[in-house]
């Protein structure tokens, strides 16, 4: 009863409500503004802790790392290394485009995964020590192609990245791209992508699945579902592209180029951000971790929420249990048991100072209760080719 209890408790720190990004602040897209001209610089500075923060809590880890000596490349618009605090010094162009961004989508997501907390405001990056390789991946109007991820990918690699964020979806394939993808492995990085485009068939419009999309319908890359505030599924049907893990994505706040100034944003192509900065965390506390040993700890160690997994896979990415589980010891004998499953607790069971301390205390009982008897399954991830097309 015990177990039950602790495993129970052992959700997401806060339940946090439906209060999103503040809707006056300026948006982010993958589509650069409606003018022609870049995007300009936001003067919002929300003082409160934004939700996805505050559902994943990735503080929890910050105590054992905060990612330093961690390198996550973006593969996307670029990352502004110049005109952005939050992360000034720790961030390095692949070449001298790619430290400039004029859609901002790139910098917003180095932000979600490395941006230091700043005075006067609530938001903070999942590994705020983490090093950002910015590579542009796009053309002047957002646009992306398999090869261009490929080349985006590949450059990542040359220049050592341990964890390679690619915010796009692409609906086709090529031979370069599955190559990339394949090096990147090789080299010990680990690819992680939407398992679908920004916009698709979201919660309550369409009657479509959303299409297979790459490179997350690859094999051995990280494919990222979204949810919006309080831990819900941004889609109703099951994605062609059958997603590993979720994390927030809806109603999202970050930092953009230009300045000290907050935007937010929508999409899964966000979402692989938390999840990146968890795995920053994850191999700065565990750096001889391989990539597919960095993938399994990461969804063993999954927040199990009350949603189809068709639709968010094994669960919500916890940055704190994927950083402090222990091992798993190969010469243990797994036990006849199937340990009670992780389930969010409800909104109401939360509240205060005193519940947030009671819940993180239970998390960490919980992570040395069951032992991480999931952590030597074998993975249902690792799949293979997904319908919806192939490389062409």
């Amino acid at each position: 009863m015990l177990l039950t209890a602790v495993l129970t408790a052992a959700g997401p720190l806060i339940a946090a409500s439906p209060a999103a990004a503040d809707p006056g602040l300026p948006r982010i897209s993958t589509a650069p503004p409606r003018d022609g001209g870049c995007v300009k610089p936001s003067r919002q500075h929300p003082a409160d802790v934004p939700w996805p923060q505050q559902y994943i809590a990735p503080s929890r880890a910050w105590d054992t790392t905060r990612g330093a000596g961690v390198t996550v490349a973006v593969v996307d618009t670029g990352v502004d290394a110049v005109r952005s605090p939050a992360l000034a010094g720790r961030v390095t162009p692949a070449t001298a485009a790619a430290g400039t961004d004029c859609i901002g989508h790139g910098t917003f997501v180095a932000g979600l995964i490395a941006a230091a907390p700043r005075p006067g405001t609530g938001f903070a990056g999942v590994a705020p020590e983490a090093g950002i390789i910015a590579v542009r991946a796009t053309a002047s109007d957002g646009t992306a192609t398999a090869d261009s991820v490929a080349a985006g990918i590949d450059a990542a690699v040359v220049r050592r990245a341990r964890v390679i964020d690619v915010p796009i979806a692409l609906s086709r394939s090529s031979p370069a791209l599955v190559a990339a993808v394949r090096n990147a492995e090789r080299h010990g990085a680990v690819v992680i992508a939407p398992a679908y485009a920004s916009g698709s068939t979201v919660t309550g419009s369409g009657n479509a699945p959303a299409p297979a999309a790459y490179p997350a319908a690859l094999p051995g890359v990280l494919a990222v579902a979204a949810l919006g505030p309080g831990g819900v599924p941004d889609q109703k049907l099951t994605p062609r592209t059958a997603p590993d893990l979720a994390a927030p994505g809806i109603a999202v706040m970050s930092v953009g180029p230009g300045g000290t100034g907050s935007f937010t944003g929508d999409g899964a192509d966000l979402a692989t951000a938390f999840v990146a900065g968890a795995a920053a965390l994850t191999l700065a506390a565990h750096p001889d971790l391989t990539p597919s040993q960095l993938c399994d700890r990461l969804t063993a160690t999954a927040y199990h929420i009350p949603a189809d997994k068709a639709l968010v896979g094994a669960g919500t990415v916890d940055p704190a249990a994927a950083v402090t589980a222990p091992a798993p010891d190969p010469s243990a004998v797994p036990s006849p048991q199937t340990p009670a499953a992780l389930r969010m607790p409800p909104a109401e069971a939360h509240s205060g100072r005193t519940t947030a301390i009671a819940i993180t205390s239970a998390a960490g009982a919980a992570v040395l209760i069951t032992g991480f008897a999931a952590f030597t399954l074998p993975r249902a991830r690792r799949r293979g080719w997904r319908p919806g097309g192939s490389a062409p």
